[in-house]
């Protein structure tokens, strides 16, 4: 199983996490992004300024996937 089939429903955070470390680059992380867009979840911008307020991401990862998203 992987975390496309995992994501299919509302993501549990350790789920994301590592969701999130697995993106390589902007164009995965859109695709996650469209799926938690069909869930019931929070927009992922916010999961992730939530997970890095929370030190459950590093500022490092949490850099790179903001970067990404605001770029592209």
């Amino acid at each position: 199983m992987n975390s496309t089939q995992i994501l299919l429903e509302s993501p549990k955070e350790d789920t994301l996490i590592d969701a999130l470390r697995g993106c390589r680059n902007a164009s995965e992380l859109r695709a996650l992004e469209q799926r938690l867009a069909s869930t019931d979840s929070i927009p992922l911008f916010d999961w992730i300024c939530d997970l890095l307020v929370q030190r459950r991401i590093s500022r490092g990862l949490a850099a790179r996937l903001l970067g990404q998203l605001h770029n592209s």
